[in-house]
């Protein structure tokens, strides 16, 4: 690098200029059915609490037919809090096609988390004109390690807290990639991540810290500082209710003259 700042632009050879090529993935087909997959599922510290068929049709995206896969729910180390007393897992739900692309692709949340949406692989922004399971990706998605109804008082809980942070990403992805080898015979080919807003934070951090197991990585809107953030919406709604009482006042005032 240092060379190539001493000259000019047409000192830099062809190869340093070019981006490295990824090689196609190879698609598959599930070995079995969804019934048969169940059964061989195993992972540690996780509990797959369903496994079941959908068929094809019964969901659809931009009015078009989603092919056939399986619904793969579970939750991972799941334990009670010795700080609250709740009890924490990491919820998880895959959606696997019948006929696969050879691609995983890790939805994340946006909000505090705390739900595990369907794994449909929703691509941010814009209309839904696809979505990555349509597209035969094996997707997954997960609540990061807390329910909805422990919003926002799981960040006592300091494991909780880090499974949020970024921990939740970094025990799923190896279990998605097992749980995808034995669906498939074999592992993905590429990985990809995406979200926005939190999802988007999830994206950074996994750029961060799992940059190894994905080739590509979109994070949207990704919200940095949400402590400062959510004090800078508290601080836009005292703003609003000192205004709206002053309106209130004022039209009182004037009903009163």
């Amino acid at each position: 690098m240092l060379a190539a700042c001493g000259g000019g632009a047409d000192s830099l050879s062809t190869s340093a200029t070019q981006l490295p090529q990824l090689s196609a993935a190879q698609p598959a087909t599930l070995s079995g059915n969804c019934s048969a997959l169940a059964a061989r599922l195993t992972f540690a510290a996780t509990t797959f609490t369903s496994v079941t068929d959908v068929p094809a049709g019964t969901l659809t995206v931009a009015g078009k037919s989603v092919p056939e896969h399986c619904v793969i729910e579970g939750k991972m180390n799941q334990r009670t809090s010795a700080v609250d007393g709740q009890t924490y897992a990491i919820g998880f739900e895959m959606r696997l096609p019948i006929a696969w692309n050879g691609r995983f692709f890790y939805q994340a949340n946006g909000g505090l988390d705390g739900n595990v949406t369907p794994a449909t692989g929703v691509l941010s922004g814009g209309g839904p004109l696809n979505n990555a399971l349509n597209m035969g990706f094996a997707v997954i998605s997960s609540d990061a390690g807390h329910s909805g109804s422990q919003n926002p008082l799981f960040g006592l809980d300091p494991q909780a807290r880090l499974d949020y942070g970024y921990n939740a990403v970094a025990t799923l992805t190896p279990m998605a990639r097992q749980v995808i080898k034995l669906a498939y015979g074999k592992g993905p080919d590429r990985s990809y991540f995406e979200g926005c807003s939190n999802g988007g934070r999830h994206a950074m951090v996994a750029a961060a810290r799992s940059f190894a197991d994905y080739d590509g990585i979109i994070a949207g809107d990704p919200g940095f500082h949400l402590p400062k953030a959510a004090i800078g919406q508290m601080w836009s709604a005292q703003q609003l209710v000192v205004c709206v009482k002053r309106i209130a006042s004022y039209s009182a005032w004037c009903g009163h003259a």
